[in-house]
């Protein structure tokens, strides 16, 4: 009788899993050089300003926060390119907040990963983005980064949060 040990289970699993990955899971250089129309689209999916400084993250804890310190990046790594929420990899049964101005602004009793919560005003948001805490001014799970930028940088990725389009 043959026994697995964990990592072995691991190893023979790994190919298996990474070939289920969606190719969007893999968006650093796509997004990394698309055209951006505005400021706070360019910082959401890129981590970077229009000016080409980065926005610095403390916090964000494992994988994600590990991959997203490694290749850079904002906040589509997580929350994805139509910022719907996206798997959270390698930890695939946990899922990122949406991001849309619905699961937003809106009071929610809807699932959008935020469970219930009164909706975000641009001021409440932006102490989520830079202090984590939520629209009621409790902490955010541990996963989210705290991101650092310029008061301009600030209101430029409210504002891209604020509007409700797609990424094609």
């Amino acid at each position: 009788m043959i026994h697995f040990s964990r990592l072995s289970a691991v190893v023979l699993l790994l190919p298996l899993l990474v070939s289920c990955m969606r190719p969007e899971d893999h968006f650093d250089s796509e997004y990394r050089s698309a055209p951006y129309v505005a400021n706070g689209e360019r910082i959401y999916f890129t981590g970077t300003s229009s000016s080409g400084k980065a926005i610095l993250a403390t916090g964000g804890s494992g994988m994600m926060g590990m991959h997203r310190q490694m290749h850079g990046g904002g906040c589509a790594i997580c929350h994805g390119g139509n910022r719907e929420g996206k798997r959270m990899w390698p930890r695939f049964w946990l899922k990122a907040p949406a991001l849309t101005p619905a699961a937003l602004f809106e009071d929610s009793h809807a699932d959008h990963g935020h469970q219930d919560h009164a909706g975000y005003d641009a001021d409440s948001l932006r102490l989520a983005i830079i202090a984590g805490r939520s629209a009621s001014g409790e902490a955010l799970d541990i996963a989210m980064p705290r991101w650092t930028m310029s008061a301009a940088d600030l209101d430029d990725l409210v504002a891209y949060l604020q509007q409700d389009h797609r990424h094609d």
